[in-house]
C-alpha cells in the first residue's frame, strides 16, 4: 500500500466497519481506488497505530479503518498470521 500510494497509484480494499464507541459494525466497505494518507499519532487519534488512514480517490473522502478488519487487498483475501 505504501509503495503504491507513494508512486501515485491506487489500490482496491475491502474492510469491515467497526465503531468502538458504540460497538456497532460489520458492514463491508469496498473501495475501488484508495490511497494511503499520512498516519495520525496515538495522541491525536486513539489507537491510530492500529488503523489505516485512507483517501477514496473516487469521492475524495478521507476515512480510516482498523488494520485487522481488512478482508481483501487488490482482489486478494487477507489472512492474519
Amino acid at each position: 500500500m505504501k509503495r503504491i500510494s507513494a508512486s501515485g497509484g491506487t489500490f482496491s480494499l475491502k474492510f469491515r466497519k467497526y465503531n468502538r464507541d458504540n460497538g456497532k459494525g460489520g458492514d463491508l466497505v469496498h473501495l475501488a481506488a484508495a490511497r494511503l494518507r499520512p498516519k495520525a499519532s496515538d495522541e491525536e487519534i486513539s489507537n491510530a497505530s492500529y488503523k489505516l488512514f485512507l483517501t477514496d480517490t473516487e469521492t475524495g473522502r478521507a476515512l480510516n479503518c482498523w488494520e485487522l478488519l481488512v478482508v481483501e487487498f487488490n482482489g486478494r483475501k487477507t489472512v492474519l498470521n
